[in-house]
Order: structure tokens, then sequence, then C-alpha cells
């Protein structure tokens, strides 16, 4: 299967549009945008691993045409492979030794001897093959890179998960690419143009959720937070098929309970939107978000105003934690749960005996970290009466301490 057109191109260019005065191309189907080779296109369209999502509006026959493509590419290469170990074989001679490198035409290339295969290869046992010198190289140099990279990271306490980032590989692919001499982005570099084109990718990106909003509609949701400041701040958020995106974040330390004002934000934001895509707005349960939700709803006739589902349940498990016995019941486990985190000896015999398992449950909100902490507590009620009768807490600093007492008791 010719992978070229007439022009000498590869055929799968036409299914690719170029972005006037950027340094990439895109998909014509769902407009996803490649810095890289036509490669990942490839499989792109074809909906096979390569580095990009797969194109969810792909013709079904551009799709077989472009995995056939990359079958017959795959198929191409596996018969170059075997005929270089052929050729080895026959120069070889059926000598055992290591793989040699030679250096051709400048010191980045060379080319490594396939490794000999004789007829009776297969009826005889030969000598494990020794680690060249190449090999042991590569791999301290590997370790020493990995612990480089481990020193930034640490020393900037970054999260271990820095490296499941969907940006960290192609960095790192990037930078092994351009080889030796690449010099790094200056500060000055990051906050100027590297920025600017950043931005510029948000902003063909934002155009994306847009369409999407138009052709499917979409919900804004609003969610409230208080920061280090005890600044009250507001979220707002469009979600629709194509994705959530953070549309922009107020200041309400001073209007959290007008009604009025919170009914502005909210109409400010289904301006910003668009009427005619916004489904529906979905905001906590208080009185001034219903305020403001209802009349949202009396002045935009075709959109609805949804309390948030995990803000009910919320209030719900609020409400069940003022019956009498739910009350005096997380009562007596938040006791239990203080004593032992605000010991660190306590803290350590517990972990000890729970095997390292925590009875804190820490979630969204905060009634269900109540209930999810309880749940806990009961999984490792055993563990915690075996701690509590053991001969370490009975020899311990605290047993016969008040506090101590009231939790056991």
């Amino acid at each position: 299967m010719n992978e070229k057109g007439e022009d000498g191109r590869d055929k799968a260019w036409k299914y690719t549009k170029k972005v006037d005065g950027e340094r990439y191309f895109s998909c014509i189907f769902c407009d996803q945008k490649c810095s890289g080779t036509i490669s990942r296109l490839k499989h792109h369209l074809a909906g096979t691993p390569g580095g990009m999502k797969a194109c969810n509006k792909v013709p079904t026959n551009v799709k077989k045409e472009l995995q056939l493509q990359l079958k017959v590419f795959k198929d191409d290469k596996n018969k170059r492979n075997m005929l270089l170990r052929e050729i080895g074989a026959g120069i070889g001679g059926g000598s055992n030794e290591s793989p040699v490198v030679e250096e051709c035409g400048s010191n980045r290339s060379s080319v490594s001897q396939p490794k000999t295969i004789g007829p009776l290869d297969k009826f005889v046992t030969s000598e494990p093959r020794q680690t060249t010198m190449n090999e042991a190289y590569k791999k301290e140099l590997r370790k020493d890179v990995c612990r480089r990279i481990g020193r930034f990271i640490f020393s900037k306490v970054l999260p271990f998960n820095v490296v499941n980032d969907p940006f960290w590989l192609p960095m790192v692919e990037g930078i092994a690419s351009y080889g030796v001499g690449f010099k790094p982005p200056s500060m000055h570099e990051l906050r100027t143009w590297i920025l600017k084109e950043e931005v510029e990718d948000m902003d063909t990106y934002l155009l994306v959720h847009q369409k999407a909003w138009k052709q499917y509609g979409c919900s804004i949701m609003s969610d409230g937070w208080t920061d280090g400041k005890s600044r009250v701040l507001i979220n707002f958020l469009v979600n629709s098929p194509a994705g959530t995106w953070f549309l922009k974040s107020v200041d309400a330390s001073g209007s959290i309970k007008n009604g009025a004002l919170m009914f502005k934000y909210l109409d400010d934001v289904v301006r910003e939107v668009g009427e005619e895509n916004v489904v529906q707005i979905v905001t906590d349960n208080a009185s001034n978000y219903k305020n403001a939700g209802t009349r949202l709803m009396e002045k935009r006739k075709n959109l609805w105003w949804t309390p948030c589902a995990a803000h009910c349940i919320d209030l719900m498990l609020e409400d069940i934690s003022k019956i009498t016995v739910y009350d005096q019941t997380i009562k007596s486990a938040k006791q239990v749960v203080k004593f032992i985190y605000g010991h660190s000896w306590v803290l350590s015999l517990m972990r000890e005996f729970t095997s390292n398992k925590e009875i804190i449950r820490p979630a969204i909100t905060r009634f269900a970290t109540f209930f999810l902490t309880l749940q806990s507590i009961y999984k490792q009620k055993q563990p915690l009466q075996m701690m509590f009768n053991s001969k370490q807490w009975c020899e311990g600093p605290f047993v016969k301490s008040h506090e101590a007492i009231q939790c056991v008791c």
C-alpha cells in the first residue's frame, strides 16, 4: 500500500489543515492540534496509542485506511529487521562475539551489528551474553539523569505524582530528542513568549469548548470556598461533552449572603457564555443561591436552576446528625479521634495495631467526613480494643490520664 501521494507527501496530510501563523497543524475532523510528525496524527485518526487522544469524529472509512497504513508500516519494519538479522548471520559466520558499535558519518550516528543466528543455534546452548561497555555506560548515565531530576523535585518539595502529569513525558521526550547542547528556557523566556504562546493555545482550545456549548448545550457550575486569607471566593465552571472549563473566579466576601448580588454574578456568567447555550445552572442549596436561581429563571425562561446534589446530601447528613443517638455517637467518635491524633505516641501505637490504616476519612463535605470516620472506626473496632488492652498501652504514659479514660470508657 503506497502511503505517498502524487506530490511525494504522505497521503495523511490531506486530513490536516494548517493554522496560519502557527507552527502546528490540526485535524480537519475534530480540530485537535498537533505539533509533532504526521505519524502522531495517523495514530490519532486510527485510534491507536501514539501520543495523542483518539479522534471521536473521524469517519469509519478514514479510520480503517489509517489503521491499514500503520499495519503495513509495522509489517515493513519487521521485514527490514528480519533482513538485517539474516545479513548479519551471513557476514558473521556464526561468531558469538558481543555487538560492535561502528561510527558512520558523524559521531551521533552508529550501527550495531545484529546478533548472528545459525542453523544449529537452536540445538546448542550459548554462553550468557555479557553486558557491553555501552550498556553499562547507558545504565550509569540514566541513573545520573534520574538523580538530577529527583534532586530538583525534592528541592522544590514537589509531589511525587508530578511525573504522572500528562505534560511530563512530552517535556522529557522533547529534551531527549533535541540532544546534547539544549539550552533550557530562562525565567525571562518563561514569562514572555512561552507564556504568550501557551495563552494563545488556550484561546484556541477555548474555541473547541465554545463550539461544543453551541452544539450540545452546557451547564454552569458555581463552587464557593474560603482561602487562607478568609476570603470567600466563587469559581464558575462550564461543563459540556467537551469537558469542564474554568471560566473565572470572583471575590464574594462582602456579598455571599446577598441574594441580589449573587443573582448579578450568575446573570453575568450566563451572558458571557450565551443564554442560548445554557441548559442549567448548578449551585449550592443555600437560601441566597436559591433566591438568585429563582430570579434567574424568571428572567431567562429557557434555563433551569439546579441545586447541587452533593450539597443536598450534606444537608441531609447534617439533619441526621442532629438526632440524639447519632449526635452522641458522633461526639464520642470525635473525642476518640481528637485524643489519638493529638498525641504522637498514641497515634504511633494505633498505626501499629491497625497496620498503618487511618481512622480519619476526609471527604468533600464536613458531615460526610463525620459518617465516613464513624465507618472507619467501626472497621478498626477490634484493633482499637486490642490496643487499649495491650501491654504497651497499660505501661504507657497516658493510661491514667482523664482524657484517655473518657475515650476508653
